[in-house]
């Protein structure tokens, strides 16, 4: 029992240590061969007392080395008589307590998103930089008509643009649109993916949704959208022509009293009518053609800041255009875009006219157009005014093509930017409130 008390063992080992080392000198001047057998006793009671003091590190290093090894086993014996053993003891037991019941409250917490995973309708795939598939839950699965993912790969069987889609996602791709034919349905689907860093190691999340209800919906709404615009606007034009024709014939046929010089003035301004009508309606089916037949954009260098400055000076002759502050930051050198100089003046044009006839009832018209040159090389352009804004229920309407609220207005010029800047790998938006409309070129 003394024997594995530490402290005890300790003592021994010192005064043997003590004893013997005394022994090895006095024999070791006497030359006497004892001093041999002296010397291996003071190596003994050194090794023993290295040996208690390396015993601490020695266990402290093998419960992180079972910890590491995942071993719930591990545990050190806590009925001894050293109090500051039994001590230790107990607070690494302890610790493994805790370890192990955190590891089990993650793997629970593991579980429960997996199943959670499981249950969106959104399909979702982890990939790492090789493409291989970490994790891919069952809808994703369905969606890209595959069962067992294990590497992108795969995809190929299903259809080489859905692998190329996955391949530049994993490159750095942030939203692909891939068509599936699955039998005898076409599936349209939109794959966005995102990067995260999971122990060191980069890893992208790809969410792949399925929209082709969705552009259904969206293509019977814009397509009821446009036949409301067209027949509203060909009803209007053909609703007068008919009854003012109907009118001039019945004074001719058969003529019921001598044609009058009154008769003859009725049938000129019937005529007028009817040609100004249906001169409306010519220039409105050449929008129609204009919108319809944007030819492809033959790109140059243009220097924004000049091509502003140019567009600015041949629209002084707009209507209250003088009454207007312009503030134009567009630095010089700086924003130089690649374009269709031609195409993206009709888009400046029709977004600064737009522009002064929304300022036309304020006292103090301000336009701002502000230029920047963003990180990934785009330029960014942003044509603001101080005008009344765009009433909200009218904002997911502005693009549609033909829509207007303007009594003269032929409702393509938003329409017409927005497939111009399509055409030229850009976009446009719009962010309206009282007082302030912005609308942000990206090219």
């Amino acid at each position: 029992m003394y024997y594995k008390n530490t402290y005890i063992r300790l003592v021994i080992y010192i005064l043997l240590l003590i004893a013997f080392s005394g022994l090895f000198f006095m024999q070791a001047f006497a030359l006497s061969w004892y001093s041999v057998l002296l010397f291996f006793g003071v190596a003994w009671a050194t090794y023993h007392i290295l040996k208690l003091f390396n015993k601490i590190p020695q266990k402290i290093s093998y419960f992180f080395n079972a910890v590491e090894n995942e071993d719930s086993t591990l545990r050190f014996p806590i009925d001894i008589s050293h109090a500051p053993t039994k001590e230790m003891n107990k607070s690494l037991n302890r610790v493994n307590s805790l370890i192990q019941e955190v590891k089990l409250q993650n793997r629970e917490q593991e579980q429960y998103y997996s199943m959670l995973l499981e249950q969106v309708v959104t399909g979702v795939v982890v990939i790492n930089s090789n493409g291989n598939i970490l994790q891919a839950n069952t809808s994703a699965k369905k969606l890209l008509n595959y069962t067992t993912l294990s590497h992108i790969e795969q995809l190929k069987r299903v259809d080489v643009n859905l692998f190329q889609a996955f391949y530049l996602l994993k490159e750095g791709s942030t939203h692909q649109f891939v068509k599936l034919i699955q039998g005898n349905t076409i599936v349209q689907l939109s794959l966005r993916a995102t990067t995260f860093i999971s122990n060191k190691k980069t890893l992208r999340i790809i969410s792949v949704h399925d929209i082709s209800n969705e552009l259904d919906a969206n293509e019977v709404e814009s397509w009821a959208r446009l036949i409301r615009v067209l027949t509203h606007e060909i009803m209007n034009s053909i609703t007068p022509i008919t009854s003012l024709s109907e009118t001039l014939l019945n004074y001719y046929t058969p003529p019921e009293s001598p044609i009058d010089a009154k008769t003859i003035a009725n049938t000129v301004r019937g005529l007028k009518v009817i040609n100004e009508r249906g001169a409306g309606l010519i220039r409105f089916v050449e929008s129609y053609r204009k919108l319809t037949k944007l030819s492809k954009p033959v790109l140059e260098t243009i220097e924004l800041a000049q091509l502003i400055e140019h567009l600015l000076l041949l629209m002084e002759s707009e209507p209250n255009f003088n009454r207007v502050q312009f503030d134009v930051q567009v630095p010089k050198k700086i924003c130089s875009i690649e374009a269709d100089r031609a195409q993206i003046s009709q888009v400046f044009i029709n977004l600064i006219k737009n522009a002064i006839e929304a300022v036309e009832k304020v006292s103090e018209p301000k336009i701002s157009i502000v230029a920047s040159l963003m990180a990934d090389s785009r330029c960014e352009i942003k044509i603001i005014d101080n005008g009344l804004g765009v009433a909200p229920e009218l904002m997911d309407q502005i693009f549609i093509p033909f829509f207007t609220t303007k009594e003269n207005g032929s409702g393509i010029g938003l329409s017409l930017s927005r497939q111009i800047m399509k055409n030229h790998g850009g976009t446009i938006e719009i962010i309206s409130l009282p007082g302030k409309t912005q609308f942000t070129l990206y090219i």
